[in-house]
């Protein structure tokens, strides 16, 4: 008994170590989660990214980054900054959405640093943040799970010049598109397709393997019927 609950113990141990060490997942219809700081070790692969301007928006104008990075646990993390060049007197770009995550888990973390050095990532600077626990940008979810946000709260972003953290959602996808948005507003709102996670598409080597499969199948059940016996009378 003691040898069985001694290797109950260090398989626990295991699984425990190859777990993602991070938050509860921020779950559909939650909000005011704080975001938690991105261990750096977890980081992994750039696989896409895209800065673009402000599109749509009349009150500000600036960029807006995202990009999607391999994590070191095999998942799918996503990026996503902001970053004023001009606001109007008086507003505040004070959030940030992005879509569409359904159906997956999502984990809220922030990053402060230029942790991409040449890259258009750069350090926040935003009014109140010192970075990590100095944020009091917060997370939430829609009731669909579909739609994650960050309210930057004393973060906004008020004058010229300023930038967000990065704030990165953490997902148990394996593939994403560009089918999602990315989304800015204070007075105005700025709106850009942007990326998000996705179920991964067979490749044509995959599906030709599942017809032949079916294919096979099919045959087996046919061959598989029982023999009709007819009998007849004389």
């Amino acid at each position: 008994m003691k040898r069985i609950g001694l290797f109950a113990l260090a398989s626990s141990v295991a699984i425990g170590l190859a777990t993602p060490a991070m938050a509860g997942p921020l779950l559909p219809g939650q909000s005011g989660v704080i975001f938690t700081p991105l261990d750096t070790t977890t980081r992994g692969t750039q696989l896409a990214s895209i800065e673009t301007g402000t599109l749509g928006a009349t009150t500000y104008t600036g960029f807006l980054r995202s990009a999607v990075y391999r994590n070191t646990f095999g998942t799918l993390d996503f990026y996503f900054q902001v970053a004023i060049s001009t606001i109007a007197d008086g507003d505040e770009v004070n959030n940030l959405t992005a879509s569409s995550f359904m159906g997956y888990t999502v984990d809220a973390f922030v990053d402060t640093t230029d942790f991409d050095g040449a890259g258009f990532f750069t350090a926040a600077n935003n009014p109140n943040l010192q970075g990590p626990p100095g944020s009091t940008t917060t997370a939430s979810r829609n009731g669909s799970g579909s739609v994650i946000r960050a309210d930057f709260g004393d973060n906004g972003l008020e004058a010229g010049g300023q930038t967000s953290a990065t704030y990165i959602f953490r997902t148990n996808a394996t593939n994403y598109n560009l089918g999602g948005t990315f989304t800015t507003q204070d007075g105005s709102v700025a709106q850009r397709p942007n990326f998000q996670a996705a179920a991964a598409v067979p490749e044509p080597a995959t599906w030709a393997m599942m017809l032949i499969g079916f294919g096979g199948l099919g045959v087996a059940m046919r061959r598989s019927r029982p023999a009709v016996v007819r009998i007849r009378f004389a």
